[in-house]
């Protein structure tokens, strides 16, 4: 496996880095829809939205600012990046159909990456457009009211230009009622 935890494209085994490595394969075989599937097929890496947070959480190796979520302005001390760039925000909502890696590099090499990585950092390499016309789409229903369709299509669109397109429809009703709530 070819990561770029260091910025560079080196091999798996010769990265001095911690860093965990799931490709395309790996993502479709253990169906990985989103970075809580991730975590549960990822040592090191945990993600939680408890406690009253309203963003996503992920702790790598137990190093997380308890307020990350819950204070304005606090950060996970773990940071997302999509093809090397800094991504702010949910990221639970990618496409995982169009995603051909993830890496997850732990530990304090992760601040080469920069902003809110002093635990680690999660990045997310997308597949290339390629030179041939590909497109997809997957369907799925699942108990309380769960959801997703996702659609994608990508290839030449001239002799020297690729480009993808993605989209996902996302929507899960809850595993509860709150009798509570009018």
């Amino acid at each position: 496996i070819i990561v770029t935890a260091r910025k560079k494209e080196e091999t798996l085994i010769s990265a001095p880095v911690a860093v965990t490595a799931v490709g395309a394969a790996d993502i479709n075989r253990l169906n990985i829809q989103s970075i809580d599937d991730l975590a549960r097929f990822t040592p090191g890496l945990s993600f939680s939205k408890a406690f009253g947070r309203s963003t996503d959480r992920p702790v790598v190796r137990g190093a997380a600012s308890i307020l990350a979520g819950v204070q304005a302005g606090v950060e996970a001390g773990a940071a997302y990046f999509v093809d090397g760039v800094y991504y702010q925000g949910d990221i639970s909502s990618i496409d995982m159909t169009d995603v051909a890696r993830v890496e997850v590099i732990k530990g304090p090499q992760s601040a080469l990456y920069g902003r809110n990585t002093y635990s680690g950092a999660i990045d997310f390499i997308t597949k290339s457009p390629g030179s041939a016309f590909r497109a997809g789409a997957t369907v799925s229903v699942a108990e309380h009211g769960e959801q997703s369709l996702n659609l994608s299509i990508g290839g030449p669109i001239t002799e020297r230009i690729s480009g993808s397109l993605s989209a996902r429809l996302y929507q899960y009703d809850g595993e509860f009622d709150n009798a509570a709530a009018p």
